[in-house]
């Protein structure tokens, strides 16, 4: 079955590579990230406090710490040569 499939190559998903490497490295992805991983902790810290107002102060300061941790990264770093 291995013999059947043909592989693809390299040139011709380099585009395609490089795409999805600038989608998962723009800011906006990592933001929306963060957001839907600090609603995630939050929804799963509930059952754990039994109150609303413990949940959403566990989502703003994941969102919170996640979003100043990269802001801080990304001004230390700087954008890194290829």
């Amino acid at each position: 079955m291995r013999l059947l499939f043909k592989r693809a190559r390299y040139r011709g998903i380099e585009g395609d590579l490089n795409l999805i490497t600038n989608i998962i490295c723009s800011g906006s992805f990592v933001f929306f990230d963060t957001f839907v991983l600090a609603i995630l902790l939050a929804l799963f810290s509930y059952p754990l406090y039994h109150s609303l107002a413990v949940s959403g102060l566990v989502f703003l300061s994941a969102f919170s710490f996640s979003c100043c941790m990269f802001m801080i990264l990304k001004k230390w770093l700087g954008d890194q040569p290829d």
